[in-house]
């Protein structure tokens, strides 16, 4: 099974991060993310969740064609299990703004390394956690399918971060790359 390079950049970032011992894709979808982090050994354990029912019974498929072992739990975010000892999580293909209410009613986002790749809105994403006490530790850019993404690594610290407008649109890691120009090319539209 081969990712993309969204969502390996996503599994790049866990592996940076330190402590996977308990993973969890919010809004897993068919739950490929967590599958690939369990193949890769960068987890022992994951949680997949959504929303919606549908996506996670074709996720326990998957699961089981690829003979991973994930818990499936229908949740809104991180809801219906915020008291678990989540060491990492990704919150990947959704809104900006969307992640931004996802991460900030949690407990869990407080404590775990946080991989979040937003859709749209990034600049509002990038705002609500800098004025939130979060810090985005590395950010990187990557394209796929001709369309260019961001993929933010993040912590809470509990100090708010000072921001230009530019870094609101660009984010404060800015390496000319292919990648970094196909995503301000986007956000210049």
């Amino acid at each position: 099974m081969t990712l993309g390079s969204r969502l390996d950049a996503v599994t790049e970032l866990l592996k940076d991060g330190a402590d996977n011992t308990l993973f969890a894709d919010i809004g897993s979808d068919h739950a490929f993310l967590a599958i690939e982090v369990l193949k890769r050994g960068i987890s022992k354990y994951a949680i997949a969740s959504d929303i919606n029912e549908k996506p996670l019974l074709k996720g326990r498929e998957h699961a089981k064609s690829q003979c991973v072992d994930i818990e499936f739990i229908l949740s809104d975010g991180f809801d219906a299990f915020d008291s678990r000892p989540v060491t990492s999580a990704a919150v990947c293909g959704m809104g900006g703004e969307l992640i931004a209410k996802i991460v900030l009613r949690s407990k869990i986002a407080k404590s775990a390394l946080l991989i979040l790749q937003p859709m749209s809105a990034q600049e509002e994403l990038r705002k609500a956690l800098w004025d939130n006490g979060f810090c985005i530790q590395k950010e990187i850019f990557t394209t796929e399918a001709g369309k260019p993404y961001t993929v933010m690594q993040v912590r809470y610290m509990g100090i708010n971060t000072e921001y230009t407008y530019l870094d609101l649109y660009l984010g404060k890691e800015r390496s000319i790359t292919p990648d970094f120009i196909n995503y301000c090319k986007k956000t210049m539209q």
